[in-house]
């Protein structure tokens, strides 16, 4: 099986030995040798019957083969120190005692560690945080118990001066009887938002780029160069217009006259770096290139280096970090249209290397669909470009300021704008929404749990508003009491059932039912779309074929309702055959086939849920069904101690990365031909199975297709393309 090629990273000695030991046996549990550990001594040889003889010999079997994997996934240093043990559990104890000491001294240690522990200024906030989390777990694994209540005081206490005012909120807030550490954790997460997004210390860093505009140096100098003059010449500045000292460009008696030629300031002289000059008046008459009508829906996010357009200009409103919305103007398109100013700003970019540039007077134009640097600007101020290789260079004489990236015929930059702080919080909401819909509309609860299991990003996840369409696909009458079976291992017990409605429009594949099929012990679920009601039976040897040899063990107790697709003289010899055992509801009572009625009526929650946020027809109800059942499988389940399906059936963790809003916009590539568009538009409609790549269908075709290379615009969804056709026709 593939499943044996996985490997762990061999132990030196010197790693987490706690983190790797963990690593070890969730390898020990994906090859089923997790049983061998339990078993330190070879039982007695006495007399045994020929059955237990057997079990001995897989048993012993299992023993070496476990103890082979402990000495493969160790360095030969640290297997010198082991390798006299004869069992793996003798082996694991030893590496206990050499890497895992419970000792009186390493207590102290990590205790005197913990109670003195502070944020350090050189760590991000998510650093320290891990760093403190990793103290507790290290005390857990000396038998040192730190109740949640003191882990958060802890916390609250090691954070610096500037979160005073968050500590008193948290030490007397009304009403307050406790204190959790998930509660002072999501608090310091809201509390730098305020400070500022993506900042790279708590301190934060200095803009090292940033240029004071009266005297043409650095607001902060770089730290710790010994060998650094005391002082500098100043650079005195002229006039960008033509040269001479004593005034500014503004008020250049030059500047009106046809006849005169400007100088050329080359790349020596010394300008604000990437303060980007402009007149504050109207932008009337503004020229913005070609590079506005590139189609690639990626760029929506870039900054685009161009050298036709007469100002910087954005259509994203949150980037902006100061913004006066009551100037105005226009500016004119490649196209001949015009695009109105709704209000100049600046904007903070945060370089690759993590330096800061700041670009002001920069043009907010809601209509556009791109971002615009313009180079004649920074031209303007005395900069110079170098481009080499598909690489462009922002230059301020020596010093590189910003790179750009060739994407096909334009350069991009190497960039991301840094968050204005009124909209930070505004943005995380948005996420939360974003993912909200990724994710089959999952509740609150369940989004909290992927955060505190680290499959999504804290920063990505707020309190979640109310969702109109969770409301029009999840409204429910008063359930019913559920069962529950003491399952062990998967395939134990397996639930099933046929859903129908007549009332629903054939799918895209003519079909009319889907059957379910849900394994009790990790609520793993599957499901299969029928034309008919007798292709059940085929249903059910396909998906117990694939299970039974996915996982090498049997099915042994099927439970469904008295429906004749499952009642009937071929289903039930085969189950005979196979060894198994029929459990049946009564007649009338479905709900004594809970588990699986429960499971298609989430699916069908999911569904409604999902075609009503997309706008997409009734016809496209399968489709929303594979993907709800593919994201149910990644959702937290209360039946099983809040784990994920997908993780308790296979061991692997689950992706979520991947995901995107259900009916968005999609670009698929294409390849048709030389003077074709190199895209096709449609919509998201799922993840085919066995396929690396999205399931879009294509409106001008109105056919699907399966493609890896696909761009999504999530913020539009199919209603919005039918609403915006309605309103061009």
């Amino acid at each position: 099986m593939s499943l044996a090629r996985i490997e762990v990273e061999k132990f030196d000695g010197r790693g987490d030995y706690t983190l790797w030991k963990e690593k070890l046996m969730a390898h020990m549990d994906i090859l089923g040798l997790t049983e061998a550990l339990k078993e330190s001594q070879i039982l007695d040889s006495g007399p045994k019957e020929k059955e237990d003889q057997e079990k001995e010999v897989l048993m012993e079997e299992k023993r070496r083969k476990t103890r082979s994997t402990i000495v493969l996934s160790v360095s030969d240093q640290v297997l010198w120190k082991i390798k006299k043990e004869k069992t793996a559990a003798s082996m694991l104890s030893a590496l206990d005692k050499l890497y895992m000491s419970k000792a009186l001294p390493n207590r102290i240690n990590l205790k005197q560690k913990l109670y003195g522990f502070k944020m350090q200024d050189n760590l991000s906030v998510e650093g320290n945080i891990d760093e403190f989390l990793h103290l507790i777990a290290d005390l857990e694994n000396t038998n040192v118990v730190v109740s949640d209540e003191d882990q958060a005081i802890l916390l609250l206490m090691s954070l610096p001066r500037q979160f005073d005012l968050l500590k008193d909120t948290l030490k007397y807030g009304s009403g307050r009887t406790t204190l959790a550490l998930d509660e002072v954790i999501s608090a310091i997460y809201s509390k730098e938002l305020e400070f500022g997004s993506n900042k790279k210390s708590i301190k934060g860093q200095a803009e090292g780029l940033h240029v004071n505009e009266a005297r043409g140096r650095p607001e902060q100098r770089e730290k710790g160069n010994k060998n650094r003059s005391r002082s500098k010449p100043k650079n005195k500045k002229g006039c960008w217009i033509c040269g001479e000292e004593g005034h500014f460009k503004n008020n250049c008696p030059n500047k009106n006259k046809s006849s005169f030629k400007p100088k050329d300031h080359g790349s020596s002289s010394k300008g604000e770096a990437a303060m980007v000059q402009g007149n504050m008046s109207n932008a009337m008459g503004l020229f913005v290139s070609e590079a506005l009508h590139s189609m690639d829906v990626s760029l929506e996010n870039e900054w685009i280096m161009d050298t036709g357009c007469s100002y910087h200009m954005t259509h994203k409103k949150e980037w902006f970090e100061e913004l006066s919305e009551d100037v105005g103007g226009s500016v004119r398109m490649g196209n001949k249209t015009t695009s109105k100013v709704q209000g100049i700003g600046s904007v903070k970019i945060r370089n690759g290397d993590g330096s800061t540039v700041r670009l002001t007077h920069v043009r907010y134009i809601p209509d556009m669909d791109r971002n615009l640097l313009s180079m004649g600007t920074l031209e303007e101020q005395g900069f110079s470009f170098e481009s080499k290789d598909g690489v462009l260079l922002v230059k301020d004489q020596t010093k590189v300021l910003m790179v750009g990236r060739r994407h096909e015929k334009l350069y991009l930059l190497q960039g991301t704008p840094e968050y204005g702080q009124s909209h930070a919080v505004e943005r995380r909401r948005d996420d939360t929404v974003l993912w909200h819909q990724r994710l089959g509309h999952m509740s609150q609860k369940n989004m909290d749990i992927l955060v505190k299991k680290g499959f999504l990003d804290r920063k990505k996840v707020s309190t979640l508003e109310m969702c109109e369409d969770c409301v029009y696909g999840k409204a429910r009458r008063v359930s019913f009491g559920s069962a529950t079976h003491g399952t062990e291992d998967k395939l134990d017990y397996v639930h099933s059932d046929l859903w129908e409605a007549p009332s629903v429009p054939l799918s895209l594949g003519k079909c009319q039912y889907f059957i379910s099929f849900i394994d009790d012990y990790s609520r793993k679920t599957w499901v299969y779309f029928l034309k008919h009601k007798d292709e059940v039976f085929r249903a059910f040897i396909e998906w117990s074929a694939m299970v039974e040899n996915q996982t090498e063990r049997k099915i042994k107790i099927l439970r469904t309702d008295n429906g004749l697709e499952f009642c009937n003289q071929h289903f039930n010899n085969y189950c005979k055959e196979r060894g198994i055992i029929r459990h049946q509801t009564c007649a009338y009572t479905p709900q004594q086939n809970d588990v699986a009625e429960r499971m298609n009526r989430t699916i069908m929650e999911k569904v409604r849920s999902m075609l009503s946020d997309s706008g997409l027809p009734k016809t496209f109800w399968a489709e929303a069904t594979n993907t709800a059942v593919i994201l149910i499988n990644k959702t937290p389940s209360s039946v099983i101690n809040s784990e994920v399906p997908d993780k308790r059936w296979s061991g692997n963790f689950p992706v979520y990365s991947y995901l995107r809003r259900f009916g968005c916009v999609a670009f698929v590539h294409s390849d048709d031909g030389k003077l074709v568009p190199r895209a096709k538009k449609g919509v998201l409609l799922g993840y085919p199975t066995g396929v690396k790549g999205y399931k879009v269908w294509l409106l001008e075709e109105k056919k699907c297709t399966v493609n890896r290379n696909v761009k999504f615009q999530e913020n539009a969804v199919y209603k919005d393309v039918m609403q915006k056709s309605k309103k061009t026709t």
